[in-house]
């Protein structure tokens, strides 16, 4: 159960601590958690910070996954606990008073894992080899993961953001390891695929997570056990709405059913053109037809090879 994963308890036993914001749990993020969880008899937990607070933490950027995804991920990779404080509840700590606080004396850490550039105490005045040193005095064995490299380029929730905000899913999935995700609760819209023989879903985004550049996206949606093709729209829908608030609306391939008030799981896969306004919905349903029937066969492909394995990862 999420409580007992995602708990303010003390430790019981000795651990291995994984140190990380883990934005998005990309690829590089996996290498700091699994080298925690691969740690003898040492129990593995995560220490971040709330979800509420990260905003804080990394100075106003917005999120990628909700907590649900990013906590099944950390599960999928053997870590057994999440300590989550909110960053006002530490950030006045200093280097050492971090150490001996919290890693020491509230989760019992004999290993330390953290990534090269891993930055800790008050005004993140403290850095990796600081970590190594404090590690050294206190009798705990330290693990410092060299970022992975994609390119020319470390892989970064940065870089992952940035691709997301430009509609480069390819470079997400790549990066991620999984697809871009929307995950939320269905909405109730104005039914007006249903006129047209293309019933859709609607999924609202929550504030201070990223939003995909606006435009039609070929997905994947996974919905009561199962993964359906499917085509959807990020953005306003200038055609049939003027409140200019963001949502995702997809047409799912296949599948027949009430959603409404359900958690769905939306996997962008990629982008196929910008949004656009049609002068009538005979033209826009039109055209989300054509779309639809383009993005079959890539979105089918898709799950046929990954969604499988996707699945597992994200734990849904």
């Amino acid at each position: 159960m999420l409580e007992e994963f995602l708990t303010s308890a003390p430790a019981q036993r000795p651990t291995a601590v994984a140190l990380g914001v883990f934005d998005g749990v990309h690829i590089g993020h996996r290498a700091v958690l699994h080298e925690a969880a691969n740690s003898g008899d040492l129990e593995p937990w995560v220490f971040t910070f709330a979800e509420e607070s990260i905003s804080r933490a990394k100075k106003g950027a917005v999120r990628l996954e909700p907590p649900c995804v990013k906590f099944n991920i950390m599960k999928k990779c053997g870590i057994a606990h999440v300590y989550a404080p909110d960053f006002a509840e530490v950030c006045s700590l200093s280097g050492e008073e971090f150490v001996r606080k919290v890693l020491i004396e509230h989760l019992k850490c004999k290993k330390v894992v953290c990534g090269t550039d891993f930055r800790f105490g008050k005004y993140a005045a403290c850095d990796a080899e600081d970590m190594k040193r404090f590690c050294k005095e206190f009798g705990m064995e330290c693990a410092l993961i060299e970022k992975l490299y994609d390119g020319s380029e470390a892989i970064s929730s940065t870089r992952i953001r940035i691709a997301a905000a430009n509609g480069d899913m390819k470079t997400v999935r790549r990066l991620c390891g999984y697809p871009f995700c929307i995950e939320n609760t269905v909405m109730c819209g104005k039914h007006l695929g249903r006129e047209y023989g293309l019933p859709t879903i609607n999924q609202g985004f929550e504030e201070g997570y990223v939003i995909p550049k606006y435009g039609v996206y070929v997905s994947a949606a996974y919905v009561e056990g199962k993964f359906y093709p499917a085509v959807t729209n990020v953005g306003v829908k200038p055609t049939v709405s003027s409140d200019g608030v963001p949502a995702a609306e997809t047409n799912l391939i296949g599948f027949s059913g009430d959603l409404y008030g359900k958690k769905a799981f939306v996997f962008l896969l990629d982008f196929v053109r910008p949004e656009m306004k049609f002068e009538n919905h005979e033209e826009l349903f039109a055209r989300i037809a054509f779309d639809r029937d383009n993005a079959k066969s890539i979105a089918e492909s898709w799950i046929e090879s990954c969604g499988a394995e996707t699945a597992a990862l994200l734990g849904i």
